[in-house]
């Protein structure tokens, strides 16, 4: 025969329940373990508290048969994946039409890429031609400033 539980430690089995169902969520996992944890004993002296463990799982079985959600019936089933198979080809034709975008715009880079390149051979060719002149005439335009 097993040595029965202090009251101690039954009032802290009681209030470790309480506490876990309080607080329990979808990722909190309800075992014998966390309940032992919970009440800070250890799980030989749970399960020298039968009727308590006994509780324990009748709450549990309550507590994920209120939890559970209804699975959607089976046309809906069917509704969500055409719809899904329709946000699918959507982004297929926005992910082609910003390829394309892209594409486009990668070359219009090369291109001014290109227009600036000749543009710098242009000053430094320009730089040296007045480099090498005696003199700076100005321009009209400009002197007047």
């Amino acid at each position: 025969m097993t040595k029965p539980i202090s009251a101690d430690a039954y009032a802290a089995i009681e209030a470790a329940m309480a506490q876990l169902f309080a607080t329990a969520d979808d990722r909190t996992a309800l075992t014998i373990a966390r309940l032992a944890s919970e009440a800070r004993l250890s799980r030989a002296t749970l399960y020298r508290a039968p009727e308590l463990l006994d509780r324990f799982r009748a709450a549990l079985e309550q507590h994920n048969r209120d939890n559970t959600t209804a699975l959607p019936n089976p046309s809906r089933i069917g509704e969500l994946e055409a719809e899904i198979a329709t946000l699918r080809g959507r982004e297929s034709d926005e992910m082609r039409n910003l390829r394309a975008a892209n594409r486009n715009m990668a070359q219009h880079i090369q291109a001014l890429s290109l227009l600036v390149h000749e543009q710098e051979q242009r000053i430094a060719k320009l730089q040296l031609e007045l480099s090498e002149s005696a003199r700076v005439v100005p321009l009209v335009g400009l002197a007047r400033r």
